[in-house]
């Protein structure tokens, strides 16, 4: 999995600008975000204070009766999607179909021509609007373009309801589209900010992630992984069991970046 430095690249065009080739162009909002089709589709933003417009796949939320031409059907734990016009679309409720979020691990043949290409160490990484792609290579040799987690804020005013969380140390760790966060306080002021439990960490129980868990062989040795942390069954001197945060089996231990 890439991790995580995130830059945004873009063409910005100008609400005057715009204004002078979207004549023929629809608005649409999804999720509080207004959209502009013209074919293909914009996006309104904000930027240096100045009101505009830039490019963007089809939104989330989009329906159509009909896929558009030459889909690339894509199965991702056992979901099927359908990339097209730079975007993945399932079969929606009562017919049709609708543009659902990327889902992380889609391997694709192309990348949007006007995606941002740069090196991030080992990995060539795509930035597309909010996608982001890295280039490799599969089994039969031909180069595909595996869908990522879109980088981490590096700071959330709250956690969503819901989101699988652990204590370590006396800290509480929440999982937020694919990254963890630690509450932090400061001046009087409230937050989280992306952050992992240290080598070492403490767990009295992995009851509350169970269902994100994955046992892991090594060696002989149990291992049980949460994305990027690893913990090690162990018991203290009174016979008690619990989870020790230990680096990952081969060695490779990863960290968040903000």
């Amino acid at each position: 999995m890439w991790y995580r430095r995130r830059w945004v690249s873009f063409v910005f065009i100008s609400s005057v600008m715009f204004a002078a080739t979207a004549s023929q162009s629809t608005n649409h909002t999804y999720n509080s975000v207004t959209y502009v089709r013209v074919n293909p589709w914009y996006r309104k933003v904000i930027y240096d204070g100045e009101e505009g417009y830039i490019l963007t796949s089809t939104p989330v939320g989009h329906r159509v009766d009909a896929l558009p031409e030459d889909p690339e059907t894509v199965t991702v734990d056992g979901a099927t999607y359908f990339y097209a016009e730079w975007a993945f679309w399932q079969s929606a409720p009562g017919g049709g179909y609708v543009v659902v979020t990327p889902p992380v691990g889609a391997e694709v043949s192309s990348v949007p021509s006007d995606a941002t290409r740069e090196a991030e160490g080992d990995d060539v990484v795509y930035q597309f609007d909010e996608m982001y792609f890295t280039e490799d290579v599969n089994d039969a040799g031909r180069v595909i373009y595996r869908v990522e987690p879109t980088p981490p804020q590096t700071e959330l005013e709250a956690i969503p309801a819901g989101v699988p969380s652990f204590e370590a140390d006396g800290e509480t760790y929440h999982y937020v589209n694919y990254n963890f966060y630690v509450q932090y306080e400061e001046d009087g002021n409230t937050g989280y900010v992306v952050g992992e439990p240290e080598l070492g960490a403490q767990v009295d129980s992995l009851l509350s992630v169970s269902d994100v868990v994955t046992t892991v062989q090594e060696e002989g040795v149990t291992y049980y992984q949460f994305d990027t942390v690893f913990f090690q069954e162990v018991e203290d001197p009174n016979g008690r069991a619990f989870y020790e945060v230990v680096g990952s089996p081969d060695g490779d231990d990863m960290e968040v970046e903000s």
